[in-house]
């Protein structure tokens, strides 16, 4: 009876293991693909305060912001959908994982 409890530990932790480094892989991604938007749309509000800026440039600069916000909020909804993927997939059974 021992050993069985001694199995359940060890699946537990190896359960632990993989969920924590899901969530690491998640960040990662995260963090690469988010890094380089911030500093990028700071930019775009800096160059909107030069006074000598045409209105057409005011325009390209309004949509590339818009552009990135709409990247960013395509990123947070890849990120939802991979996180739902994983934490669905750690509930199956390992008959049910050899499907895919």
């Amino acid at each position: 009876m021992r050993r069985s409890g001694h199995k359940n530990a060890v699946q537990l932790d190896g359960k632990q293991t993989r969920e924590a480094m899901n969530a690491e892989l998640i960040t990662l991604i995260e963090h690469r693909l988010r890094e380089p938007l911030g500093p990028t749309l700071l930019v775009l509000q800096l160059l909107l305060r030069d006074e000598s800026l045409s209105p057409q440039g005011v325009g390209l600069i309004r949509m590339l912001q818009r552009n990135i916000k709409e990247e960013v909020r395509a990123i947070t909804e890849l990120l939802i959908l991979i996180r739902t993927f994983l934490e669905e997939r750690s509930k199956e059974t390992p008959e049910q994982k050899s499907d895919f």
